[in-house]
């Protein structure tokens, strides 16, 4: 995170460009747990006084809210009330070169368009300076929701095996469990992307997975370590374990 940057946020009301460097701090602690004013000012170093002038214009703007805290009323608990789609970062001339090579393939004969078109905009935006990692988590959350509909299993190892046909019948990459104590995918894409945008179509797979096995398991899991490698970063390794 930057000084000059923003990140972009997403509520009701439309889109929010967060540009202090001191509301945008705020916000990344918010993302993590709801905090009281008093922890937020522990995390940040701020002054609770001056903490509480941006809580009130960022309460104002939808991108928090608050309610008393049940063990003292007089004390208030922030949270998120706006999603993270977005964040800026250094522009890529590697990324620029890969985006134009992207595109170079979207006409070669039994080039999948759409596919090829998409990724292409991924690597661009990144390459361009704007992460959309946050948002790839997102859509990997609504995919994710969507496919526990329709997802009967309720084993770890029959779910994973219906994902790994999912992503082979939608030619969206091979997936292979590496370990299943603890469980590690790796998701081995069709294209070479440069490292930034390879993080951000990872957040998608992780998202998903991490998703479809809390909701038809009814455990909590969360992603415990994740990298992406491989000559051209086309691998994806993620660690879901449960939460005990």
């Amino acid at each position: 995170m930057t000084d000059d940057g923003f990140d972009l946020y997403s509520n009701s009301g439309g889109l929010i460009r967060v540009t202090n460097p001191v509301r945008r701090k705020i916000l990344t602690c918010l993302a993590s747990s709801c905090l009281s004013l008093t922890e937020i000012s522990g995390l940040t170093g701020k002054a609770q006084s001056t903490l509480s002038v941006h809580l009130d214009k960022m309460t104002n703007e939808g991108l928090v809210e608050s309610k008393s805290c049940t063990a003292d009323s007089r004390k208030k608990i922030f949270s998120l009330s706006a999603k993270l789609l977005a964040h800026t970062r250094g522009t890529s001339e590697e990324g620029m070169e890969a985006y134009v090579k992207t595109i170079d393939t979207i006409t070669e004969p039994g080039c999948n368009f759409f596919k090829v078109l998409l990724r292409a905009m991924i690597v661009a935006t990144e390459a361009s300076g704007l992460c959309i990692s946050p948002f790839m988590r997102l859509l990997g959350r609504r995919v994710g929701h969507s496919l526990s509909k329709k997802i009967t299993s309720t084993k770890v190892e029959d779910i994973i095996g219906e994902l790994q046909e999912f992503y082979e019948k939608h030619d969206m990459g091979e997936v292979c469990v590496y370990t299943f104590m603890p469980l590690t995918i790796i998701v081995r894409d069709n294209y070479e992307v440069t490292l930034c945008a390879a993080e951000s179509i990872s957040k998608f797979s992780q998202e998903l997975f991490l998703t479809v096995l809390v909701e038809l398991t009814k455990k909590d899991y969360t992603i415990t370590a994740d990298e992406c490698f491989g000559a051209g970063n086309n691998y994806s390794k993620f660690v879901l374990e449960q939460i005990i």
